[in-house]
């Protein structure tokens, strides 16, 4: 019975973390991306029905990196 419980909680996190790494990553860098070039890049639409093609990977990437890395680095080098 726990054996069957943790598969279920291994395969909601799973779907979890494939929403974070497609659908909100890929949100985050493109409205990033849209606000630094002033509207210029990315050309490709906000909803994809892929976001992790070759295409659009580098936005889901560069909001991995917005989301999680320039926090981290200004936290290191306020406190750190």
């Amino acid at each position: 019975m726990l054996e069957l419980v943790a598969r279920v909680l291994l395969s909601l996190a799973g779907a979890v973390a494939e929403w974070l790494l497609t659908y909100f990553f890929y949100a985050c860098g493109w409205l990033v991306l849209r606000l630094l070039t002033l509207g210029n890049y990315p050309r490709l639409p906000l909803h994809v029905s892929d976001p992790m093609n070759p295409r659009s990977s580098w936005v889901a990437a560069f909001g991995i990196f917005c989301v999680v890395g320039m926090p981290l680095t200004v936290l290191v080098f306020l406190y750190g």
